[in-house]
């Protein structure tokens, strides 16, 4: 058995000297001013769908060229958020339940999501963009390791909290990255509850990065 002294020691340096990755995506004020910059890009495009078609055509290439030089993470800085901005409610998760769940897999977590929605599975896949074969795979196999992509796509398709898309991403050993301009914007989508895969495929494709289906 290890020396109590020793322990408590070694507990006071961890305690004073381990600082955790910040690379996950939380709503400080960093973040917010991505998202603010993504809602203003949504609100370029809406307007722009309105417009006269000769005159949209002018404006196509000057509303997605902007939306490309604002969103630079290696250029990321802190900017005072907005008055007035509004977070999304956050899930009340009770601590019994989040321990329950820690030892669940991929596939047990996705498959409890779905029945805890009351949603059968061809519409969760189908949102998804997985096809059938593909998601029998994931229901057989309790082991099932899906790649990225596909666990960010159920999180959309399930309508998931931003907390609950990271239980999910951690289940298949993923988390949600500011280094990446793809997690960014779905944690934009998830935090703002708009779960519409066409406007997300649209945003992803204006800022290059890979769109699902």
């Amino acid at each position: 058995m290890a020396d109590q002294e020793l322990i408590r020691r070694v507990e006071e340096y961890i305690n004073r000297y381990y600082k955790p990755m910040n690379d996950d995506i939380k709503m400080d004020q960093e973040m917010q001013s991505i998202f603010d910059r993504i809602t203003e890009y949504r609100k370029k495009r809406a307007e722009k769908r309105t417009l006269p078609r000769k005159e949209e055509n002018q404006k196509d290439f000057e509303i997605d060229e902007s939306a490309a030089e604002q969103f630079e993470i290696s250029s990321m800085q802190k900017i005072k958020i907005k008055e007035g901005m509004s977070y999304s409610p956050s899930v009340n998760r009770k601590i019994e339940d989040l321990m329950s769940q820690m030892d669940e897999t991929f596939s047990q977590r996705l498959l409890r999501m779905i029945d805890e929605r009351g949603m059968i599975d061809s519409q969760v896949y189908t949102k998804a963009y997985v096809d059938r074969r593909h998601f029998s795979k994931i229901r057989k196999d309790i082991n099932y390791v899906p790649n990225k992509k596909t666990v960010l796509a159920f999180t959309i398709a399930l309508e998931l909290s931003l907390d609950e898309a990271k239980d999910l991403l951690s289940s298949a050993g993923f988390a949600l990255s500011r280094s990446s301009k793809t997690d960014i914007i779905i944690a934009y989508f998830l935090q703002n509850q708009i779960y519409d895969m066409f406007e997300i495929n649209d945003v992803l494709y204006a800022y290059g990065q890979p769109v699902f289906g």
